[in-house]
C-alpha cells in the first residue's frame, strides 16, 4: 500500500525539481536567469529590451530589474517596479566609459551623458590636487568621475610657479607661462626640481588618483626619457596606469609619433606597469596596434584608445604644430587647420599670428584618412576615448550647463564620439557587440585589472553589476555635432535613456535635472 502512494509522490517530486532546475538554467545574461517572482518590485525595470553584454557575449530580449543601484535580475519573466522603461526595439547596453576627457564642466558632462557616457575620466593631463577634484564633485556630479595626477601640472607648478588645477586652468595658465617665459614644457628639471615634481605625483597617488597623466607630447623638449620612465615606474609601483600622449608629432623619421609609443610600451613592459597609449591612431596605427596586441598576449596590461574622427584638436601653440614640422609632413595649412570659433580654415599667416599671440587658442587639425575611421572602430580591444576638450565659448569662457548648444566652440568629438562610432559601425557592418565592448567593457576590464574595484562591476550588463546603462536605438542613433560654427556642440540623438548608478539621468533624450547620481572612481586614500 505504502509503495503505491510513494512511487507517484517520488515521480512528482523529481519532475518538480527538474522543472525548477531547468527554469533556473534557462538563458539569461551569461546563460543564467535569476529566480525572480512576478511579485518582486524593483526601483526601476527595463522591459522588452535587447540586452547585450560584451563580456559574456549574451544578446537577447529580456527584462531588467534594478534595485539599490544594482542589476538584480535579467529575466524573461514579468517583473514590476516603481519606474518602468519600455525598451522594445532598443539596445540595453553597459553605460559607455570614456577614459579620456579633459576638464569636463557641467555642460561638457551633459553632452557626454546625452551621448551615452556614464563614466568620464580625466587621464591625459589629469589634475594637480586630487582631493580637490573629488571634493568639488561629491554629491553634485551627474556621471561617475575620476582623474589621474598630472605630470604636466606638477611641472608647471614647480618650474613656473603656476598652480593650474585642471585643463581649463591649464589652458589659461599656458598663455601666462608663454608671456613670462615658459619653463614647464621646455626646461629639463634639476634633481632638486624633479624631487619636488615627484613628491606631487606621489601625494596624488596616495590620495587615490587613478594613476599618472603624462602629456609628454606637449613637453617633449623638457621632459627627458628618464623622467617619463620614472613616472611610469612610480605609477607602476602602485599598480596603477599611466595615460600618455606620446612624444613627437611627425609622421616621418626621425621623430615619428609611433616612436613615442615605443618609448612608453618598452617602459611598461620592463616595469610590468599598466599603460594607456592614448589616441594611438594619430601615427602609424597599424604598427602601434600590433605592438599593443603582442604585449597583451604576453600578459601585459597595456591598451590603446582611438576616436572616430579624421581630425584632432589642441592648442595652436602646441610644440608639434610647429609650422616647419607641418610643412615637412606635407600639411597644407589652408586645408588642414580650422578655427572652430569661425568654422573656417586658417591661412598660414593667420595661423602663425595665433601661435604667437594666442597660443592657447583651440584649433582643429585634419590629419588622417576618412577610410581609416571604420577600421579603428573595428579594432578589437581598442577603447573609444573621445579626448573631449573643455566646453568653452568663442572667447574662451566656461559655459554653464543650460547654455545654448550653438554657443559651444569645440571639436565635435566632445558631443558625438559615441553615437558617431555606433553610426559608422551600422553603416560599415561592424559587429555591434565589438563596438559596445570598445565603448564600455574593455576600459572597465583593463582598469579593473589594476585593482580598481569601482570598475570591476561596471562595463557589463549582468546580474550583480552596477546599473550604469545606456539604452539606444541601433537603427537611428547618430551624432549631430560637426565642424560648422554653431554646430560643434549639438547633442547626439537616438539615445533616449541613460542610467547612472540606477538613477535615470537622461529620459526621452533630455537631461533629468534632479539626477546627480555620479560616484567617484578612485583608489582608497592612503
Amino acid at each position: 500500500m505504502m509503495r503505491r502512494f510513494f512511487l507517484p509522490l517520488l515521480a512528482s517530486t523529481v519532475l518538480l525539481c527538474a522543472f525548477a532546475f531547468f527554469s533556473w538554467l534557462s538563458p539569461g545574461s551569461g546563460g543564467k536567469e535569476a529566480r525572480a517572482e512576478s511579485s518582486d518590485r524593483y526601483d526601476l525595470v527595463i522591459l522588452n529590451g535587447r540586452v547585450m553584454d560584451p563580456e559574456t557575449g549574451f544578446d537577447g530580449v529580456r527584462n531588467v530589474g534594478i534595485k539599490d543601484g544594482i542589476i538584480r535580475t535579467i529575466t524573461r519573466r514579468r517583473i514590476t517596479g516603481r519606474e518602468v522603461i519600455d525598451a522594445k526595439g532598443l539596445v540595453v547596453a553597459p553605460g559607455f566609459i570614456d577614459t579620456h576627457v579633459h576638464s569636463i564642466t557641467m555642460l561638457g558632462a551633459k553632452l557626454l551623458l546625452l551621448d551615452g557616457v556614464t563614466t568620464g575620466l580625466s587621464t591625459e593631463f589629469g589634475v594637480l590636487d586630487v582631493d580637490k577634484f573629488y571634493d568639488e564633485r561629491a554629491g553634485k556630479w551627474r556621471q561617475n568621475y575620476g582623474a589621474t595626477v598630472g605630470l604636466g601640472m606638477a611641472r608647471m607648478l614647480v618650474l613656473d610657479g603656476i598652480a593650474a588645477q585642471d585643463d581649463t586652468a591649464w589652458l589659461r595658465a599656458t598663455m601666462e607661462a608663454v608671456k613670462t617665459g615658459s619653463k614647464w614644457s621646455l626646461k629639463i628639471a634639476t634633481p632638486e626640481e624633479e624631487k619636488k615634481i615627484f613628491a606631487i605625483l606621489k601625494r596624488g597617488l596616495d590620495r587615490g588618483a587613478l594613476g599618472i597623466g603624462i602629456p609628454v607630447g606637449y613637453m617633449a623638449a623638457g621632459c627627458t626619457a628618464r623622467e617619463v620612465y620614472e613616472a611610469q615606474k612610480l605609477a607602476g609601483s602602485y599598480g596603477r596606469i599611466c595615460a600618455v600622449h606620446t612624444r613627437f608629432g611627425s609622421g616621418l623619421p626621425p621623430d615619428e609619433f609611433v616612436l613615442g609609443g615605443h618609448e612608453i610600451i618598452a617602459n611598461a613592459m620592463v616595469l610590468r606597469a599598466p599603460l594607456i597609449f592614448q589616441h594611438f591612431h594619430s601615427g602609424d596605427w597599424r604598427l602601434a596596434y600590433e605592438m599593443i596586441v603582442r604585449a597583451q598576449r604576453q600578459g601585459y596590461n597595456i591598451w590603446g584608445e582611438v576616436y572616430p574622427y579624421i581630425s584632432f584638436s589642441t592648442q595652436a601653440g602646441a610644440d608639434f604644430l610647429d609650422i616647419e614640422n607641418l610643412k615637412k609632413n606635407n600639411v597644407i595649412i589652408e586645408k588642414a587647420i580650422l578655427d572652430p570659433s569661425t568654422g573656417k580654415f586658417l591661412t598660414e599667416e593667420q595661423f602663425r599670428k595665433i601661435r604667437e599671440e594666442r597660443p592657447n587658442h583651440l584649433v582643429i587639425v585634419f590629419s588622417r584618412s576618412k577610410e581609416d575611421v571604420p577600421r579603428w572602430i573595428a579594432l578589437e580591444g581598442a577603447t573609444i576615448g573621445s579626448d573631449a576638450m573643455p566646453v568653452l565659448d568663442a572667447d574662451g569662457n566656461v559655459l554653464p550647463e543650460d547654455a545654448p548648444y550653438e554657443k559651444i566652440v569645440a571639436h565635435p568629438r566632445t558631443a558625438g564620439a559615441r553615437a558617431r562610432a555606433l553610426r559608422i559601425a551600422r553603416e560599415h557592418g561592424i559587429p555591434l557587440m565589438r563596438v559596445l565592448a570598445n565603448l564600455s567593457y574593455w576600459s572597465a576590464k583593463r582598469l579593473g585589472d589594476t585593482g580598481l574595484e569601482a570598475m570591476q562591476k561596471r562595463g557589463r550588463l549582468q546580474e550583480g553589476m552596477i546599473a550604469d546603462i545606456t539604452i539606444f536605438d541601433p537603427e537611428t542613433v547618430t551624432d549631430n555635432a560637426d565642424y560648422a560654427a554653431g554646430k560643434n556642440g549639438l547633442p547626439s540623438s537616438g539615445i533616449p535613456y541613460v542610467i547612472v548608478n540606477g538613477v535615470v539621468t537622461v529620459r526621452n533624450g533630455k537631461l533629468v535635472k534632479s539626477a546627480r547620481a555620479g560616484q567617484p572612481i578612485r583608489f582608497p586614500v592612503r
